[in-house]
C-alpha cells in the first residue's frame, strides 16, 4: 500500500495563524496541489527528508514529526480529524525552517542499486522542491508562512 501526504499552508497575521485556502496555487496543475505544492506527490525522498517517513533513502530529516501545531487553523484541524486514525506523522514545518537547512550537507543515499550512492540533498532533493519553496515564499515572511502536514497509507 503507498503513503501519501496532505499538506495544507498557513499563514500568519498579527499573531494568528489562517488557512491560505484550497486555491492557495491556482496555478499548479494537479487538483491537490492547489492547496499546498508538496501535496499530491507520492515522493518518498520527500517524505523521508520532511518527516522521517518512508526513509528509504536515509536522508538527513530536517525535523521529527512534532504533532499539529497547538495553534493550527480550525481548518486544518477539522481535514485532520477527517483523517482520524488514517492520518498519522502530523507535524509542521515554517517556510524559514525550509530555507535554513543546509542543502549542501552529503549523505549515503541507501535506496537504489548496487553500492550507497553520496550525494547531496540538494540533488537528492532536485530543483522540483526548491521550486515549491520559491512558490511558499510569495505568501509572506519566512516566519509567517508554514506547512502543516500528515501522512496516510
Amino acid at each position: 500500500m503507498g503513503c501519501d501526504i496532505h499538506a495544507y499552508v498557513e499563514t500568519r497575521t498579527n499573531g494568528t495563524w489562517a488557512y491560505a485556502g484550497d486555491n492557495t496555487f491556482p496555478d499548479n496543475e494537479f487538483p491537490k496541489e492547489k492547496q499546498c505544492p508538496f501535496d499530491g506527490a507520492r515522493d518518498y525522498g520527500l517524505f523521508g527528508f520532511l518527516a522521517d517517513v518512508r526513509n528509504y533513502s536515509e536522508s538527513p530529516v530536517i525535523a521529527e514529526p512534532r504533532g499539529l501545531p497547538a495553534d493550527v487553523s480550525a481548518e486544518v484541524r477539522a481535514k485532520s480529524d477527517d483523517w482520524n486514525v488514517d492520518g498519522h506523522s502530523h507535524t509542521w514545518l515554517t517556510l524559514a525552517e525550509l530555507l535554513a537547512f543546509d542543502y549542501d550537507q552529503t549523505f549515503a543515499d541507501q535506496r537504489g542499486e548496487g553500492e550507497p550512492q553520496v550525494k547531496t540533498v540538494r540533488r537528492f532533493l532536485h530543483d522540483w522542491y526548491f521550486g515549491r519553496l520559491d512558490l511558499l515564499a510569495k505568501l509572506g515572511a519566512p516566519d509567517d508562512v508554514r506547512i502543516v502536514f500528515w501522512f496516510d497509507n
